[in-house]
């Protein structure tokens, strides 16, 4: 009767603690590894920082929250797209790394979620938040909340969401500054975010449907682009020659080399 309601208490526990924390195979942390994910980890945090400001604009003013966020940016609710595509790939890197350096599946999907949520969080506020020229989007973090949980839910259950992805691709001649990080309409119009679907291992081409928008009218109002593709990723590529390597590099399939069609 005690080992029974030992074994109820520590399941309503793990209960309390949800799917992230799961019971899982006991790792070893590898300390190599470890301190590469640590100096990776900062190096990218103390390179960011120093960017923001070049990046994202001056914290100077009151907090406030940005004015008519969903459309008045001026473009077509693809920053709304960006966050969620680049919350979910720091997500799924974070969780990946952590994997890599020995944590178990739990933690390493709570250190995952803790690297994306504070990096997403931060560019809202207090960097946005206090801009002038921005206020904090609250439509941009329930992107970031949709991105992160898709990411985790991926990684919960893999035998029913693996073959869903979402990727960004770079249209052809296209205004792209080194950074990546879009500063203008033209650069951010760039872009191209997918949602991926592969229904069989074996098979390395999908099909996709996209989204952008362009600027190319008189008024340089947004106009939105959606698109069909079929598509492959370095991840799909390298599991032809060995399936274990679609899984081990399932990040870097986070650039959608596709046939697109634009459908709109």
């Amino acid at each position: 009767m005690t080992t029974a309601g030992a074994d109820s208490t520590q399941t309503q526990q793990i209960g309390a603690l949800g799917y992230l924390l799961e019971p899982q195979p006991q790792r070893e942390i590898i300390l190599w590894r470890a301190a590469v994910f640590g100096a990776t980890a900062f190096s990218i945090a103390g390179y960011a920082y120093s960017r923001m400001d070049d990046w994202w604009g001056h914290e100077y003013g009151p907090a406030h929250i940005k004015h008519d966020d969903w459309n008045g940016d001026n473009l077509a609710q693809t920053d709304e797209v960006s966050h969620m595509v680049f919350s979910y790939k720091i997500t799924q890197a974070g969780t990946g790394l952590a994997k890599w350096t020995g944590f178990s599946d739990g933690v390493s999907r709570i250190i995952g979620v803790g690297i994306s949520g504070f990096i997403m969080t931060w560019v809202e506020y207090p960097v946005d938040a206090h801009n002038p020229l921005q206020g904090f989007g609250y439509t941009d973090m329930t992107a970031n909340i949709i991105g992160i949980s898709l990411a985790t839910a991926r990684d919960i259950w893999p035998q029913h969401l693996q073959g869903l992805d979402l990727r960004f691709s770079i249209k052809p001649n296209s205004e792209v500054n080194d950074e990546f990080i879009a500063q203008t309409c033209n650069e951010n119009d760039a872009f191209i975010y997918w949602l991926t679907y592969n229904p069989s291992d074996n098979f390395p081409v999908h099909p996709a449907i996209g989204y952008s928008a362009n600027h190319n009218n008189d008024k340089r109002v947004a106009e939105r682009e959606v698109y069909l593709g079929f598509g492959t990723s370095l991840a799909e590529i390298a599991g032809l020659i060995d399936p274990r390597w679609r899984s081990k590099l399932d990040f870097w399939s986070l650039y959608e080399l596709s046939v697109a069609f634009r459908i709109e």
